[in-house]
């Protein structure tokens, strides 16, 4: 009753830039969206093209006004139109999402536009997931016209077909919706965002770092017949995607045989054992050639192994005994060595041993073999976490390296934590204040220390992966390791705090530590300390050492010439922290104070 002295209801509409994320709010009885004068929402270049208001039913109506068309949910705005409340909306060339609720509002913003997934509408399968503006490099990279395909920012579902934001770049946008919109039987298009399915769990491969659906997995053929696969060639079992099972849930291969191994879809590669059971992180060491990163590796995963039983009561197993077969070796050859010459570590070669051939965008590329580790509490509530190490060649980081042709360093961008190994017998300024020393790493001559330049390289390779802007950092954890601490300890004013105790990390000894240090290094090599800080908002500075003493230069036999480490005498020194650190800031198994 007296229904007519009601006002109109005020609808609050709020719009977000895909391009940006800069959102614009107003709210009103009509809310116009556009560039003249009269909108409260304003999209530059364009009079206004849409009204928002309330329905009279309930809910909101959009209204299309003048000569511009909007296209909503992926269909030309020809007439008004009763949406929900989250729409997306193009307008030319740039895309929105817009909300009507404050529900729709938190979802917007709880969205990470830094990251699209990119999926085929009709199977649901994802193809990759990577900022905006990279998708149709990525695309055609792949062979994929778009045709059928779709991109939502990570934390939606809702999104935009490939070829209504990608086909018709310049356009005018006159046949907005035309090419990619979900139609009626009768062929009009219905208003309908693709959607990306709830179920969808999108995983990164460990081998050649491209993201997919858990449901797009392959499996690996078992019987001996089915030893040939179309990609992958003769050698390899046929990869293929299950249509039958054994009463346990075990695919079944086309000859009947249970088939249990996963096998990633896009580079066919056999998957590390548990690999979706898992939280996985990629932990990337990055360092210049001869920095030691292989001894490095090959100890800490033996003293992690150690500290996390002995402190934590955490157990770390060997996940992928046949892909770390080769870091194991190294381990064991270190540790089991009865003589210097037979603790020698060869360098990690360029596309050697510790890499193997992937296909990767239509082509077989080298990336560096994935060692996968897992970490396991008695206390249930935490997650088994997995954890996976690279052993790349130190001139995959020198800059010149084409991204495209090798990309064997480009985990980096796919990391959950990030460790720059320097090496202070490699650095000028270090040598000189360690002058008289007589460990052999010191007198090596022609070597060229280009460190720093190594650290704003690996910057460059992830913002550029990343989509990020130059000036904006990282939120991943960085640890700058300065190594061989058993040869400069004596150089700080103030020693190092012991950061574990009572069964806990202590964070604020680390906190102190890398204080220590990073003003230690400031005064030696500031460039190290600007750019690093420069990466991450999270950076800490350690110190260790992998071997503990110094090593010995060989003067007979085949290796002679050669620097050698003395088994005996090999004592590493907090060359788990920074892991251990990591861990904590990337899952809750580690306790902390």
């Amino acid at each position: 009753m007296f229904g007519f002295l009601k006002g109109k209801r005020k609808v609050r509409v709020s719009m977000t830039d895909c391009a940006d994320r800069f959102t614009q709010t107003a709210e009103d009885e009509e809310v116009k969206i556009g560039g003249s004068a009269d909108c409260a929402i304003k999209v530059d270049g364009v009079p206004a093209c849409l009204s928002v208001k309330s329905a009279r039913d309930g809910g909101v109506e959009l209204v299309p006004i003048g000569d511009v068309p909007a296209i909503v949910n992926s269909s030309p705005l020809n007439s008004s139109l009763k949406v929900s409340d989250l729409f997306t909306l193009q307008i030319g060339d740039r895309i929105f999402y817009v909300a009507v609720s404050d529900a729709a509002r938190e979802k917007i913003s709880g969205a990470d536009f830094s990251k699209w997934t990119v999926f085929n509408v009709q199977t649901g399968r994802i193809e990759d997931e990577l900022p905006l503006e990279l998708i149709p490099v990525s695309m055609a990279k792949r062979g994929i016209t778009g045709e059928g395909m779709a991109m939502c920012p990570s934390g939606l579902e809702t999104g935009f077909f490939y070829s209504d934001v990608f086909g018709r770049k310049g356009s005018s946008g006159s046949e907005g919706g035309s090419k990619g919109a979900i139609r009626s039987a009768e062929g009009a298009a219905l208003n309908i965002s693709p959607v990306l399915s709830e179920s969808v769990a999108p995983v990164t491969c460990p081998l050649c770092w491209l993201k997919f659906d858990v449901g797009d997995a392959m499996n690996i053929a078992t019987h001996e017949s089915l030893r040939s696969d179309p990609v992958l060639g003769p050698n390899e079992m046929l990869r293929f995607l299950p249509v039958s099972f054994s009463p346990d849930g075990v695919a079944l291969d086309p000859a009947g045989m249970p088939a249990p191994d996963f096998a990633c879809p896009h580079c066919r590669k056999k998957l590390p054992s548990g690999f979706f059971d898992l939280d996985n992180k990629i932990f990337s060491i990055v360092g210049a050639p001869s920095s030691g990163k292989s001894y490095y590796l090959s100890v800490l995963t033996k003293q992690l192994q150690t500290s996390l039983y002995k402190n934590f009561g955490m157990t770390l197993k060997d996940l992928d005994p046949s892909g770390n077969m080769l870091l194991t070796q190294m381990r064991n050859r270190l540790f089991s060595a009865s003589k210097p010459e037979d603790a020698i570590l060869a360098k990690t070669a360029l596309e050697g041993a510790m890499y193997e051939r992937y296909p990767r965008f239509g082509k077989m590329v080298a990336l560096p073999k994935p060692m996968t580790y897992a970490i396991s509490s008695e206390d249930k509530s935490k997650k088994e976490v997995s954890i996976i190490f690279y052993d790349n060649a130190g001139e995959h980081f020198e800059p010149g390296l084409d991204l495209e042709e090798s990309p064997g360093a480009m985990h980096v961008a796919s990391s959950a934590a990030i460790f720059f190994l320097f090496d202070p017998a490699a650095n000028r300024n270090f040598k000189k204040l360690l002058e008289g020393n007589p460990d052999p790493q010191l007198l090596i001559d022609g070597r060229l220390d280009q460190q720093d330049t190594i650290l704003s390289e690996m910057e460059m390779r992830i913002k550029r992966i990343a989509g990020m802007d130059l000036s904006a950092k990282i939120d991943k954890p960085l640890a700058v390791i300065i190594g061989k601490y058993d040869i400069w300890k004596d150089l700080l004013k103030v020693p190092l705090k012991e950061t574990i105790s009572d069964g806990r990390l202590d964070l604020q000894a680390i906190d102190e530590n890398s204080r220590i240090i990073k003003d230690f290094l400031e005064d030696i090599d500031p460039s190290i300390v600007s750019a690093a800080q420069s990466i991450s908002s999270d950076t800490k500075f350690f110190a260790l050492s992998a071997l503990g003493h110094s090593p010995i230069k060989l003067t007979e036999g085949p290796s002679a010439g050669k620097i050698a480490p003395v088994p005996e005498k090999l004592n590493p020194m907090y060359v788990e922290i920074p892991t251990l650190w990591a861990l904590s800031r990337t899952t809750n198994l580690i306790p902390v104070r």
